[in-house]
């Protein structure tokens, strides 16, 4: 387990900063003695296979399937994290970013899925993209992989085809076009007021988002076309609808609900909205209605998590992006008995499971990095920190107390990772889906 913590401190260091001296000798020892193991198979035979786990996401995964006694093989990318480095997992190996290089990612994990024999394979995050596109090239009598699909996660990841599916069953959408020039961006300010907001249509977690004003529209625009070079084509604009967001997370089974949570956001980041933070597990059947009705439409298989906004004052709700694969928040889900990796694991060989749908509320989880950003922003901004109205935390997504040299890893990675980017997101972490569809 040492060799596992040091191996991936050492390989979140910059390359011209590491020292050198004895104690790097020891080091690179050690990395030379985990490649060795990294390839090896594991000893107990392989329950399940993971990819793309370098978040706090797929270390919660991890631990839900390993307190099941189930055996999890770990693949990363070159910034390995908490999973990698977690004492649960029986062994791990490297694979290329998916949103960068989907072919070679398929190939690797093709070349995973023949060594360890996993019963079952899980995508984390958007490799489920990639997966469910090269879906035929992976499958095997042997491996079963719940995920939708391409054309139907493509559908619903895409924020102009989910709005106008949504619309067309009575869902409430916030006002959305895909505008030609800057002459629509004007028109639509004027029509909706200001701010409105400029979201690049293959995106999430508030990467690729941008809020406009009338008297603002050529910069930011400019700003926006500017964004990872991104086209005009791949943006929609928003009227800015205020409430509180919420997030209702589901597991299909082919068109049929298995399981469902709800979550209510106490604090994002950034704070206009985008990862949450901290959160609280509540029932609302509304916004329950509006996701089940939204993915039965597209008969969807494996978890999802429907986002909408919810005004407490006026009632009014509007739908605003879907996440077709895991999502950060999953811990609290586990922590208040919806423990969907299991619980997909279960589905995917028993074929079927009784539904889920009564769990605790009222529990508490913090990501504590993500909110102590989110402090940092909310005094930048000199926004009035209520700290009396949020509610203590019942645990972390990223605190792990029997598993500290994971923590340690996943703190590590996280902040040499923010001071080279000025983001928690992992490097090009939002995949522009229609790219897939000419490779």
């Amino acid at each position: 387990m040492p060799a596992r913590l040091f191996t991936g401190i050492w390989n979140t260091l910059p390359a011209g900063g590491r020292p050198r001296c004895a104690a790097v000798i020891g080091l690179q020892r050690l990395k030379s003695l985990m490649k060795s193991r990294n390839g090896s198979r594991s000893a107990r035979p392989t329950d399940v296979l993971i990819s793309n786990a370098w978040g706090r996401s797929p270390y919660n995964v991890l631990r839900s399937l390993a307190r099941h006694r189930l055996s999890v093989v770990v693949g990363t990318d070159k910034f390995m994290g908490m999973a990698a480095l977690s004492r649960y997992s029986a062994a791990t190996f490297r694979h290329p970013l998916a949103t960068t290089e989907p072919e070679a990612f398929t190939r690797r994990i093709k070349e995973a899925i023949q060594l360890y024999s996993p019963r079952v394979y899980l995508p984390m995050g958007e490799d489920t993209y990639v997966v469910a596109k090269y879906i035929d090239q992976l499958q095997s009598p042997a491996v079963t992989i719940p995920v939708a699909p391409y054309q139907t996660i493509r559908r619903l990841h895409k924020k102009d085809e989910v709005t106008e599916l949504a619309r067309s069953l009575g869902i409430p959408v916030p006002d959305t076009i895909v505008p030609r020039d800057a002459d629509d961006v004007r028109n639509f300010c004027k029509a909706h007021g200001s701010p409105v907001l400029l979201k690049r249509i293959s995106s999430s977690s508030a990467q690729g988002v941008f809020h406009l004003t009338a008297a603002d529209v050529t910069s930011t625009w400019n700003d926006a076309l500017r964004h990872n070079g991104t086209p005009l084509s791949e943006f929609v604009l928003q009227n800015h609808v205020r409430g509180t967001g919420y997030g209702v997370s589901m597991l299909f089974n082919h068109g049929c609900l298995r399981a469902t949570f709800t979550h209510k956001r106490l604090r994002e980041i950034p704070t206009t909205g985008g990862i949450s933070t901290l959160r609280i597990g509540v029932v609302h059947h509304v916004l329950e209605e509006y996701a089940k009705r939204l993915l039965e439409a597209v008969k969807f298989h494996g978890v999802a998590m429907v986002e909408f906004k919810h005004d407490e004052d006026t009632g009014h709700s509007w739908l605003i992006e879907v996440n077709p694969r895991f999502w950060g928040s999953l811990a609290l889900a586990i922590r208040s008995g919806v423990d969907f990796p299991y619980l997909l694991f279960r589905m995917a060989t028993e074929g079927d499971i009784e539904p889920v749908s009564n769990y605790r509320t009222g529990v508490v989880m913090k990501w504590l990095l993500g909110d102590i950003a989110a402090t940092i922003g909310e005094l930048t901004h000199r926004r009035h920190l209520r700290a009396g109205q949020r509610p203590k935390p019942d645990a972390y997504d990223d605190v792990p107390t029997d598993d500290p040299f994971a923590f340690l890893a996943g703190a590590v990675l996280a902040i040499r990772k923010f001071l080279a980017t000025r983001t928690w997101q992992h490097d090009q972490a939002n995949l522009a889906i229609e790219r897939l569809d000419h490779p």
